[in-house]
């Protein structure tokens, strides 16, 4: 959990404050001399998002924005026109919900914007990766819409969900993003799949998991 709020560049006041707990029960559960409640773990899970848990992709130059003072730089770049980190290289789960939490409505649209019509690839997948966890209808239809329409988006995305699902290398991944039944272990990604479909806070997982399920149900059924 400390993790967690560390990768999300939370400090412990902070997090009181949006979980409503105290900075120092929060510390005692943090460092193990207090038991984790489920009222606890709910709430980080809704500052943090339930993919907290999660294991971030394999990429090597995945890009984790960590410290109040940078994410706030950061959230000032974007609501400025700039996308700073976002255009360069994939971006950490943690600093996706770190930064979408922090937008308002400008913010969102300027990334509704860079994920349609972002100069690279990188640009507009780290753009749906950010969107993908916000709430919102309309947020959901243009991540779908960008996912069954942009093939460089489309193949990044499922690169990801396969790097971070099954912890295969890179390059592997980008290669069976191409030809999903030619993954090492396809059943194993199969089951992995299956629960990111209905992943109820993530709506590139939600698709992706689908996406992969209908790709990989010949050799799964065999």
């Amino acid at each position: 959990m400390r993790a967690a709020r560390l990768d999300a560049g939370l400090s412990l006041s902070r997090m009181a404050e949006l979980t409503h707990f105290s900075k120092p029960y929060l510390g005692q559960v943090e460092t193990g001399t207090r038991t984790a409640t489920m009222d606890v773990v709910d709430a980080y899970e809704r500052v943090l998002g339930a993919g907290m848990w999660r294991k971030e992709i394999t990429h090597p130059g995945l890009t984790r924005i960590k410290g109040e003072q940078r994410l706030s730089a950061l959230v000032h770049s974007i609501r400025s026109g700039s996308p700073d980190v976002f255009s360069k290289r994939p971006t950490a789960h943690a600093t996706d919900v770190a930064v979408g939490t922090r937008m308002d409505p400008d913010g969102i649209r300027q990334f509704r914007q860079w994920m349609t019509e972002g100069e690279t690839a990188t640009l507009r997948t780290n753009s749906l990766s950010v969107l993908a966890k916000l709430p919102g209808r309309e947020n959901a239809e243009l991540v779908v819409q960008v996912l069954e329409e942009d093939p460089k988006v489309r193949r990044l995305c499922l690169a990801s969900d396969i790097s971070r699902l099954t912890q295969v290398d890179w390059k592997t991944a980008l290669r069976v993003a191409d030809d999903l039944p030619s993954h090492p272990e396809p059943r194993k990604l199969a089951r992995k799949a299956a629960k990111e479909a209905v992943d109820p806070k993530d709506t590139e997982s939600r698709w992706c998991g689908s996406y992969m399920l209908r790709h990989l149900a010949p050799v799964v059924g065999r």
